[in-house]
């Protein structure tokens, strides 16, 4: 008997794990069926996954099939998307219309993807078509499911009939056809170069440096955008610019950099005048209060944080336009009269301040004739 549950939970344990696999299916006629009026957002969609479908598996599926299903590939559609810098405004437009290139099915997939609670990147690079180069640049996502980094591509599957040929491939399968710019999303141990993979080679030399691609995948995910950024472009640099494409790339990368500093510098230079100009309204008031004799009366050390405000607004203003231009450079803010408005006004407070020192240790009568002077 004991060997027969022992048996048993084997079984059990085996078809769970195959129904798993098996019952593609069942999720591709169940997402199927979210009403049409969930499915303008990313949020609803990814509801309906979430209350529809419990293994990673299974909502990677429904993921995968509502897109492959639901938005047809129309170069058109370049025309009139959104190209702001707001991704849900650009996915709202690709699912309004129903229409995208390779970059919004990528883009699509992986949100949803990451609204499960899985973790996905897009991937850009090269592909082979019928076994030839294709110089155009391509998107597709690596996912990371059941401990192990998969790849898939939704906009090859466009159209879904059933059969998802680039549903959660392996790496080693997935270089043959995909060369991404960045080695790091090739997650293979020991990465091809791009004149391999021109060359129809998608296994490289075993002599060659492990490569420890999970660790850097999974660390490269906890970065922020900026350093992702700075992280891919030297990956590009030690892995070699030897092309145009890979050139190209490595620029547009470093002008997405640029850009992300022109909006810190920016950040920083907005907030620096914000502490200026706080500073200034304090010490104007506090030159209209002394203008009237200190009335209506203010404690002391009420009138002594008044100078500690200032001069903490105006060391963090002086600290702000410090850092504008470390990373780039800087060619739109004069950061120069900026520096020299905080030394006007730090110069004034301290009159004001050795005012107060004899103030303070003055007597009535002292304090009164202080006013005077």
């Amino acid at each position: 008997m004991k060997g027969l549950l022992i048996w048993l939970l084997i079984f059990n344990n085996i078809a769970a794990a195959a129904q798993d696999f098996t019952d593609y299916p069942y999720v591709d006629r169940k997402v199927l069926q979210i009403l049409p009026e969930s499915t303008y957002s990313t949020a609803a969609i990814a509801g309906y996954i979430q209350a529809n479908f419990t293994t990673e598996l299974q909502k990677l599926r429904a993921i995968y099939t509502w897109v492959t299903a639901n938005i047809r590939y129309s170069k058109d559609s370049m025309y009139y998307r959104y190209w702001g810098d707001d991704p849900e405004r650009k996915l709202s437009s690709v699912l309004k219309n129903r229409k995208g290139v390779c970059e919004d099915y990528a883009t699509l997939f992986t949100k949803l993807v990451v609204k499960c609670g899985i973790p996905s990147f897009v991937v850009t690079g090269h592909t082979k078509i019928s076994g030839s180069f294709n110089s155009t640049g391509h998107s597709w996502c690596a996912v990371y499911t059941n401990q192990e980094w998969l790849l898939c591509d939704p906009t090859w599957d466009e159209g879904f009939n059933g059969n998802a040929r680039y549903f959660l491939m392996r790496p080693s399968d997935f270089i043959e056809t995909h060369f991404p710019f960045d080695p790091l999303w090739q997650l293979l141990e020991h990465p091809v170069t791009h004149k391999e993979f021109r060359r129809g080679i998608a296994h490289a030399k075993k002599d060659t440096a492990v490569f420890h691609f999970a660790d850097s995948a999974n660390a490269f995910l906890q970065l922020d955008t900026l350093q992702q950024q700075e992280a891919t472009a030297r990956r590009l640099q030690q892995a070699g610019l030897d092309n145009e494409s890979l050139q190209t790339w490595y620029a547009y990368n470093r002008m997405k950099i640029a850009i992300v500093y022109q909006e810190n510098d920016m950040t920083l230079f907005n907030s620096s005048v914000g502490d200026l100009n706080k500073a200034k309204v304090l010490y104007n008031d506090f030159v209209q209060f002394r203008n009237n004799r200190f009335t209506p009366a203010r404690p002391d050390e009420e009138i002594r944080q008044i100078f500690q405000s200032i001069d903490s607004l105006v060391l963090s203003a002086a600290a702000k336009a410090d850092n504008i231009g470390k990373k780039g450079e800087n060619y739109q803010y004069d950061t120069e009269a900026l520096k020299d408005s905080l030394d006007v006004l730090a110069a004034k407070a301290q009159r004001q301040k050795d005012f107060l020192k004899r103030y303070f240790v003055g007597s009535p009568e002292e304090r009164e004739k202080l006013f005077d002077q």
